[in-house]
């Protein structure tokens, strides 16, 4: 996905920082993942739901000498600060932003390139895809360490969104409705950001009972699109409406597709406007 010659920089995440010896009990009772993986993983990726199981934020969680790092978006940044000062309650822990760092993701081959950064900085594959590229997080921003000068071409916005729509990489701050969005819909457990084996969490029962009880009604899958002119977000089969786009650039997107209609249906192309579109499973996911 990323050239190894290439990086992106993550303008719009930021990163909260949790320390205190409650961190692991106090966590583990509010993300979909288990905490526990930190202590012999760099990072786990997961996410905080309503009591009723509807999603609020997804993000990665690291553990950093002595602390957890939640790399969050921008936008969820309050929502989230608040939420975590109310559970807290007599937890001792420390919650705060971390002011001086920068969000990158880079090719597998370019972490060399940072060996001058290491004791200031935290680079790990990223958790939902294995082996695939990595995220960099450096923390001192007074060596102003400009990747250009280390022989790295920054990707802009726009080339990267392609790049994550050519490639399957869902976006949960488009790919998503907040309070509405249910993580079996999401395939969250292909991203490795749910753990069955934990105990309670907000809104677990609710996904369990998505899980178990099979009532899960539609799933984002990754489509390829025929662009005839317009598209509009609504995908129909014979004028009846069988999904819904969530994003997407004219040739690749993301969208969610209605599960028991599909199990009827032979073909792989569906009409969007008057654009035809041709669905798949994410590569990443092992479920249809």
């Amino acid at each position: 996905m990323i050239d190894k010659k290439s990086f992106f920089k993550f303008e719009n995440n930021s990163l909260i920082k949790i320390t205190g010896d409650d961190r692991f009990n106090f966590i583990q009772g509010i993300i979909s993942n288990d905490i526990n993986n930190l202590k012999t993983k760099p990072s786990i990726y997961s996410s905080i739901l309503t009591p009723q199981g509807r999603f609020i934020s997804d993000f990665f969680l690291s553990n950093y000498k002595n602390s957890f790092l939640l790399e969050i978006n921008k936008n969820d940044e309050t929502d989230i600060l608040q939420k975590l000062s109310i559970y807290k309650l007599r937890s001792k822990i420390n919650i705060s932003v971390v002011k001086n760092a920068e969000i990158f993701v880079i090719s597998n081959d370019s972490e060399k390139s940072f060996r001058e950064y290491k004791k200031e900085s935290l680079c790990f594959n990223d958790p939902r895809f294995g082996n695939i590229f990595k995220r960099l997080y450096l923390f001192n921003k007074k060596k102003n360490c400009e990747l250009k000068k280390i022989g790295l071409n920054q990707i802009s916005n726009e080339n990267f969104h392609n790049l994550r729509l050519e490639n399957a990489i869902p976006n949960f701050q488009i790919d998503a409705t907040k309070e509405k969005s249910l993580l079996m819909e999401m395939r969250f457990e292909d991203l490795n950001g749910i753990s069955w084996e934990k105990g309670c969490y907000l809104g677990q029962e609710i996904t369990a009972r998505m899980k178990y009880r099979n009532l899960i009604k539609k799933k984002i899958f990754h489509i390829k699109i025929d662009f005839g002119g317009s598209i509009n977000n609504e995908i129909k089969f014979d004028q009846q409406v069988v999904g819904n786009i969530t994003n997407h650039n004219k040739e690749f997107g993301m969208a969610y597709l209605n599960i028991n209609f599909l199990k009827n249906f032979k073909k792989k192309s569906l009409i969007c406007g008057d654009s035809n579109i041709t669905f798949h499973t994410p590569w990443w996911s092992g479920s249809n």
